[in-house]
């Protein structure tokens, strides 16, 4: 299942630079059984948004957890437009 992630920064310097700094340091990835397949950051850094498909949850949890002392996240589950349209036929 795919999964839409939200972000957005604490305001402040000091945890927006740690944010930074473990991104240089891990690169973000997500731990295994979970796909990244596109992340996108505003031009003003104040938000982005990461597709992710896992088939487990709970790596998925495992990814936010690791970050959310840092930022505040969101996920939903998500269909892309074919699947959106066989719910459609099916009612």
């Amino acid at each position: 299942m795919k999964f839409m992630m939200t972000f957005t920064w604490t305001p402040d310097a000091e945890t927006r630079a740690e944010a930074i700094a473990r991104f240089q340091n891990k690169g973000g990835v997500p731990p295994d059984g979970v796909t990244l397949l596109g992340r996108w950051t505003s031009a003003d850094l104040s938000c982005g948004f990461g597709l992710f498909e896992t088939d487990d949850p709970r790596k998925l949890a495992q990814f936010a957890y690791a970050w959310n002392d840092l930022m505040q996240l969101r996920l939903a589950p998500v269909l892309d437009d074919e699947a959106l349209a066989s719910v459609f036929a099916a009612v």
